[in-house]
């Protein structure tokens, strides 16, 4: 009789040790993977707000899934070779150094860090024009739409 009241007993606690507590609370969901260079590849139409300039400044960034031989280009220039790499969520893009389209006869460098939200490319930018006086940086946002 001791014999089948103890195998009862460990039943009953083994079946309680793994069933789920009544008040444990749901495990959240996996967040979704964090998006890659492969996700940002493609050519995308861009256009640029500077603060304290009126007109935005379009361009077209196309992006490779190595991020290798990606480009930015500007109507009527050459293409701009663009550094590329992913800092979290966002895909850094740096450009080399080109004359400015606002600023006749100054070079300038931009750096845009840009998610991916609603199938649109959405960030930053930061340009640094090379001026006698010394680097002036201005800021701005910058928005892009994949092409077809």
């Amino acid at each position: 009789m001791f014999r089948r009241t103890s195998i009862t007993l460990a039943a009953a606690a083994l079946l309680a040790a793994c069933s789920p507590a009544k008040d444990a609370e749901p495990m959240p969901e996996a967040a979704p993977p964090a998006p890659s260079l492969a996700d940002f590849a493609g050519t995308w139409t861009s256009s640029a707000t500077l603060e304290g300039v009126a007109a935005p400044v379009p361009s077209t960034m196309t992006l490779t899934a190595d991020g290798m031989n990606s480009t930015m280009s500007l109507d009527q220039r050459p293409n701009i070779a663009l550094t590329v790499s992913m800092s979290g969520d966002s895909v850094v893009a740096v450009t080399a150094e080109y004359e400015s389209v606002l600023r006749k006869g100054v070079m300038v460098t931009t750096r845009t860090a840009s998610v991916l939200k609603d199938g649109k490319m959405m960030g930053n930018v930061i340009a640094t024009y090379r001026t006698p006086n010394g680097p002036e940086v201005v800021m701005g946002t910058i928005e892009g739409t994949r092409a077809p």
